[in-house]
């Protein structure tokens, strides 16, 4: 049993290791997306536009192949639409990601204000003025990219995901070191 332990304890090292890797190489495309936040949204917008193709074509394949392509004519209809709005985004990514940039200020917009509402449902309790502010802050956001648009197309999809990539690369390398100190304390322990 205790050989099992320390083979687990080196495995569990030795897999730090890789997560440093990668959340180092996560840091640096974060870093190269904000830097170049309009490749990096157009590269976005082909992702997901593959991915709403890829989508869009299954419920296509699955309404055929369930012989629901009378019956089911609205699955059939809505993979349709799926998969050429996946094709369009995929061989037009400039006008996809002008789509994309408007899709996010909405959502941050509708998120901002359910916080803000939720934020004096709670309001006693501790913590509700960090959620009013976040409501605000992502209102203030959503229309300042709405009256930046088109304009904030050019970096809105890049920017957020370059930081959201070199905060994951941030938060990997943390954990890291985390399950390093966590390991060296069970071997000098064991």
């Amino acid at each position: 049993m205790e050989g099992k332990v320390q083979a687990w304890l080196e495995t569990a090292k030795r897999n730090a290791g890789w997560l440093v890797f990668f959340g180092a190489v996560e840091i640096v495309a974060g870093v190269l997306a904000i830097a170049g936040p309009f490749m990096a949204g157009l590269a976005v917008t082909v992702m997901v536009g593959i991915a709403l193709l890829v989508g869009g074509g299954a419920r296509l394949v699955g309404a055929f192949m369930a012989d629901s392509f009378g019956a089911g004519a609205l699955a059939s209809l809505w993979g349709l639409i799926v998969a050429a709005t996946g094709f369009y985004f995929v061989i037009r990514p400039g006008v996809g990601l002008a789509n994309l940039t408007l899709v996010v200020a909405m959502v941050l917009f509708m998120e901002g204000v359910t916080r803000v509402s939720l934020s004096f449902k709670i309001r006693p309790v501790n913590g509700w003025g960090w959620m009013l502010a976040g409501g605000i802050v992502s209102i203030l956001f959503a229309c300042m990219v709405g009256w930046e648009f088109p304009a904030s197309s050019l970096w809105v999809i890049g920017t957020l995901v370059g930081f959201t990539m070199l905060s994951n690369g941030f938060a990997t390398i943390t954990l890291a070191g985390t399950a390093r100190q966590l390991v060296g304390d069970a071997q000098k322990a064991a």
